[in-house]
């Protein structure tokens, strides 16, 4: 941790963590504040964690050197990010440490599959990556549909009249709080008024276990998330695959799977995950699911997750050892 870092270390809780952690980024949304560090304060555990950021913005020690053989670059969510533990916990480093290889983790929490494309194309090339992991929550595809998050207004994809993906970046209004809140309104509001000629409401009596993307009857409402997500996934193959890049998606399983079980044969918790392996299958780009080994390992008196659904130590160490697996059968590492 650099000087700069230690000057700023104080404790915060975890409200303040999108404020204090993060800032605007003309790229993908948000990113990491470089050289930070607080402790937070959450509700997943009695003691407060450590979070600092190193000179790219992401969590974790300064990279001083890039290996020349390639890196591994592990992209994702609050679960890549470590919601709840100390980086060192993390899946990546773990994985590190088990295969000896430089993994840089570049994930942030709330980061859509979206932001992650971009990040992939605008954010990695300096890590000269050699294999890309994208760590995705099966529910969190979800993301790509919304263009606010966490006070910041995100780029946002979108298919056209023919099918074709575009993409609208970050307005230059959204400089300032007052422009990234009218243009937040306005791209909530319209993700809203979307799900209610859907017959979706999930500003009030919202209950996990039956969300609607888990309901068949609400399928075709996702039809156009799945079309778009597909078209996002080619973006970062052809990418990847320009660039000498292996690809690989890493699966967990998603909470109410802990938690619930279906309350009918139309709710189903897989089907978000069954839905996006379809999409990689289709475009041929392998995967590695978690999900079973996680639920396997876990039971009341030592569980895998927080009581949220973030994974904990135990989780990130189950999910570094399939991923590892994984990586080895393909001789990747």
């Amino acid at each position: 941790m650099n000087l700069l870092a230690k000057y700023f270390k104080k404790k915060i809780n975890a409200n303040g963590v999108a404020q204090a952690l993060y800032q605007l980024d003309t790229d993908t949304g948000f990113w990491g504040a470089p050289n930070v560090a607080r402790h937070v304060q959450t509700d997943l555990k009695q003691d407060t964690i450590f979070v600092s950021h190193n000179s790219d913005g992401n969590r974790g020690e300064e990279i001083s050197k890039i290996d020349s053989d390639g890196s591994i670059v592990t992209i994702g969510g609050s679960h890549s990010w470590g919601g709840g533990i100390e980086h060192g916990e993390r899946y990546s480093e773990l994985l590190s440490q088990r295969t000896g290889k430089q993994v840089i983790n570049l994930g942030h929490a709330s980061l859509g599959i979206d932001q992650a494309c971009i990040a992939i194309m605008k954010k990695t090339q300096k890590f000269n990556p050699r294999v890309i992991v994208v760590e995705q929550y099966p529910w969190a595809v979800i993301r790509i549909l919304s263009g606010y998050v966490n006070g910041y207004v995100k780029p946002v994809f979108s298919l056209d009249e023919d099918g074709q993906l575009k993409l609208k970046k970050v307005p230059a209004s959204v400089k300032f709080s007052l422009g990234r809140k009218l243009v937040g309104s306005y791209y909530s509001f319209k993700k809203e008024l979307q799900e209610f000629r859907s017959g979706i409401d999930l500003q009030h009596n919202y209950d996990p276990l039956t969300d609607p993307i888990f309901l068949y009857w609400k399928i075709n409402h996702y039809d156009y998330l799945y079309t778009l997500l597909k078209k996002i996934i080619i973006v970062m193959r052809d990418y990847c695959r320009k660039q000498n890049i292996h690809l690989v998606f890493a699966l967990g399983a998603i909470h109410q799977q802990f938690i619930g079980s279906n309350k009918s044969d139309l709710v189903d918790y897989e089907l978000p995950k069954k839905r996006l392996i379809h999409i990689l299958n289709d475009l041929s780009i392998p995967y590695v699911d978690v999900s079973e080994a996680l639920l396997d390992a876990n039971n009341e008196n030592d569980p895998v997750i927080f009581h949220d659904g973030h994974i904990n130590e135990k989780g990130h160490d189950i999910f570094s050892q399939v991923l590892q697996k994984e990586l080895e059968d393909r001789c990747w590492i």
